[in-house]
């Protein structure tokens, strides 16, 4: 039996920079820079005040389109992870259907789920592939997290960025694409990552709204996004060495027959703990997150496609991938790259950007 692959791979983050300096003179030089330090985050993209996750999603995918060629009568799947939604109905899934001009005889739904959307994503995707309901799937992630936190919240304004990923699945031959998935959930942890009232079991009213400073100096509302940063770097070092086991337990792989680990970038702090717990070495790791900021669940695939055009993924290469947070949640796959593929595309402006990372085209054969 044939599986499936991401055969085609784009990301897009917002124009809008949040630098370095600009924190500098919202929070203190002192602060900022000890943030940056454990995190290894310089240089955030935020969206605009007009600009929704869905915008995001619908640039990502139309690069992918146009980079090779994909016809979009071709695909028969269309999936939105996000917790920003333009709407709580109807489904933004639907208007990217629209926008992106696939047929009406597509299936389209969202997937509300926080940093670990791109791995449960792909996992629906390769599930309706592999039984046959679908052929070509259009799996988008995006989330505007600027839009939704405290611009005075020093605890979480440094951390966080903007963006999207779109990729492309369909059958390859066996053996090669996705071999496992993993999967965890406890929401006893909810609350160490929430949005308050950002739905109907807790309304917004004049008392939520009301700002309030904590112990850091940092200020928010209940009408803002909380992380309690200690909470859920406990959970995370507890979680990836967990999720990692088993997946190379289900995959009958071990840890040396992995050629590339990608974490979600959450901050560099968590990854190289994670990676160091489970003697993963630093060559095997790649990081994208030092220009763009921890974007909540794109970063996978975010990395994912910058080391695609990076040429650090060949055909053959056994990639795991691993994703945590919100919920408190957490998935993971291994996925041995197929022989063909499309590419991956980025076409983001670095050009001012103190980093410079390259913003290209890689077609691959």
């Amino acid at each position: 039996m044939s599986s499936t692959a991401i055969v085609a791979a784009s990301y897009y983050v917002p124009n809008q920079k949040l630098t370095h300096a600009e924190l500098a003179r919202r929070f203190g030089e002192e602060p900022v820079r000890k943030i940056a330090e454990s995190s290894g985050i310089c240089e955030r993209r935020v969206a605009a005040s007009d600009e929704c996750a869905s915008d995001l999603a619908f640039r990502a995918a139309t690069d992918l389109l146009a980079a090779f060629a994909v016809d979009p009568r071709t695909i028969d799947l269309v999936i939105f992870a996000t917790q920003t939604p333009d709407y709580l109905l109807p489904t933004t899934a639907c208007l990217l259907q629209n926008r992106l001009n696939i047929p009406t005889t597509c299936g389209a739904f969202d997937i509300n789920l926080g940093c670990s959307q791109y791995v449960y994503s792909l996992a629906v995707a390769h599930g309706l592939i592999r039984a046959g309901l679908v052929k070509r799937a259009l799996v988008m992630t995006g989330d505007t997290v600027s839009r939704i936190i405290h611009p005075q919240d020093r605890r979480v304004v440094p951390l966080f960025g903007d963006g999207a990923t779109a990729a492309l699945l369909e059958r390859v031959p066996d053996g090669e694409g996705f071999q496992e998935f993993a999967f965890g959930t406890d929401g006893s942890g909810f609350q160490h990552l929430v949005w308050p009232t950002s739905g109907l079991r807790v309304p917004r009213t004049s008392e939520s709204g009301k700002e309030k400073a904590d112990r850091s100096g940092s200020i928010r509302r209940d009408d803002d996004m909380f992380m309690d940063g200690a909470a859920v770097f406990v959970f995370t070092l507890k979680t990836i060495p967990r999720l990692v086991n088993q997946l190379l337990e289900k995959a009958r792989l071990d840890l040396e027959e992995i050629d590339m680990f990608i974490f979600h970038q959450a901050s560099e702090m968590i990854v190289e703990s994670s990676a160091r717990k489970l003697g993963i070495p630093r060559e095997k790791l790649h990081y994208k997150l030092h220009d763009v900021g921890n974007s909540g669940g794109s970063t996978v695939g975010i990395a994912l496609t910058d080391a695609w055009l990076k040429g650090r993924i060949k055909p053959g290469m056994k990639i795991l991938m691993a994703a945590f947070g919100v919920g408190l949640s957490w998935a993971g796959t291994i996925i041995r790259w197929p022989d063909r593929t499309l590419g991956a595309v980025c076409k983001v402006d670095y050009s001012s950007s103190p980093l410079k990372p390259n913003s290209q085209v890689t077609h691959s054969g």
